[in-house]
């Protein structure tokens, strides 16, 4: 499929023939000039490299702000193991993580707990934290790692959709993306995350819907968006079945009905989330835990009209609309709302179940923060949203020729404050 392909169904997956046929039917694929891409960008390691050359330049940035700038007070200057190295990458909620791995989680009732935080990456810290001398040298490599899975996974995903060209500068847009150095090392779960997603959604774009279910489970116990991939993943089955037996409208798209025993696997990926509800509920009580201890004292996000409305950020713009961060939040704010004009386009290019995907990422700090705060970061997750923007620049070199660098700019500049401890998202 290529870019001027409504089609939200993925072509079926190509028999395993000789090589030189697989070439062959490929240069059959009728393409415009603008599909025409350069032969390295669609090699495999293409993704790779990309990651790699960009994540040298944010742990040159980490690197510098953590010893070179001074530091934030929460985080003095430490001289432990690889600090030099690896210490301005273990920020703010890298704390909480290595005291999951390390003791288990703990709730206190109207005091910020480590329940908020789910519990795939920690496990996976635990699990790993052999290997490496320090919790944080752990959690550091698991990110890094993730982090190229996900540039991998994403090409791979969107090349079922969309031109070579179009997913090249989808990986791009995200290796360059402001908020995208929690990709490259950040002891933040965001990136273990984001492969886990796309890593069970393109399982099920090609019918492996048994391993789609167990990479789901790691996504839907991986963050609060675990829920939405749940769904999704679910209403995506639903779809392609449907579309395949011809349906049109919302009503025939998503009819239950066609749903086969062989539809079955794809419930595992709820094992994931049930079990951390099933697990709260045991020990402290409450299967709804992480959903309770937002509106702790700190971080003060409980559901209600002061966090739907961002009372908190009107405050701020009438009291201190110059200071830091004011405008973080609202720039903050500008990348959900970017992401959100998005939507109708993603529903036209990948179908109504990625449409209601990306929707639920964006709904998590659009209702859920008091002030956008975290939504860059969130959105790390909302992959179609980044492969229909990468659409859109692909057919205006220009403004990609401008967004790119400028997007680099800005996530190096953000890196550097990360590094010295200056909370960003």
């Amino acid at each position: 499929m290529f870019e001027n392909s409504t089609t939200t169904l993925a072509p079926p997956e190509p028999p395993r023939r000789r090589l030189v046929s697989r070439f062959r039917d490929r240069g059959d694929l009728a393409k415009s000039p603008t599909d025409e891409t350069p032969t390295w960008m669609d090699r495999w390691w293409t993704p790779l490299a990309v990651f790699a050359s960009i994540g040298v330049l944010v742990w040159i940035a980490i690197w510098f702000g953590n010893n070179h700038l001074a530091h934030d007070p929460f985080f003095p200057v430490r001289e432990g193991i690889g600090d030099v190295w690896f210490g301005g990458f273990a920020r703010w909620d890298a704390e909480w993580y290595r005291t999951i791995a390390r003791e288990g989680y703990v709730y206190f009732p109207g005091v910020q707990s480590s329940v908020a935080f789910w519990p795939t990456y920690p496990i996976v810290i635990r699990l790993l934290s052999w290997v490496f001398p320090t919790i944080y040298i752990t959690g550091t490599v698991i990110t890094v790692v993730s982090g190229a899975v996900v540039m991998v996974m994403l090409r791979k995903w969107a090349k079922l959709f969309v031109s070579p060209a179009v997913a090249f500068t989808a990986v791009m847009l995200l290796c360059v993306f402001p908020y995208s150095w929690y990709l490259y090392g950040v002891v933040y779960s965001d990136a273990l995350f984001v492969a886990t997603a796309i890593g069970a959604f393109y399982l099920v774009e090609r019918d492996r819907y048994f391993w789609a279910g167990l990479v789901g489970i790691l996504a839907t116990a991986g963050r609060p968006a675990g829920l939405v991939v749940a769904v999704a993943l679910v209403l995506r089955v639903i779809e392609r079945r449907n579309l395949a037996g011809g349906a049109v409208g919302v009503r025939q798209l998503f009819n239950l009905r066609s749903l086969t025993r062989s539809d079955a696997p794809i419930f595992l990926s709820w094992l994931g989330v049930g079990g951390w509800s099933a697990f709260l509920w045991v020990k402290f009580g409450d299967p709804l835990l992480f959903v309770a201890i937002e509106a702790s004292k700190g971080w003060d996000q409980g559901a209600g009209p002061a966090t739907w409305f961002k009372f908190r950020l009107i405050e701020e713009l009438q009291h201190r609309p110059f200071a830091w961060s004011t405008i973080g939040h609202v720039a903050h704010g500008l990348v959900v709302l970017g992401a959100l004009f998005l939507i109708p386009r993603v529903k036209r290019r990948f179908g109504w179940a990625y449409a209601a995907y990306a929707l639920g990422l964006i709904a998590l700090p659009l209702l859920g923060t008091k002030d956008f705060f975290g939504g860059g970061r969130y959105l790390l997750g909302a992959f179609p949203c980044i492969v229909v923007a990468a659409e859109l620049l692909v057919a205006r070199p220009k403004l990609r020729s401008v967004i790119l660098p400028l997007s680099l700019l800005t996530m190096l500049a953000f890196a550097v404050a990360f590094g010295r401890g200056s909370y960003i998202s």
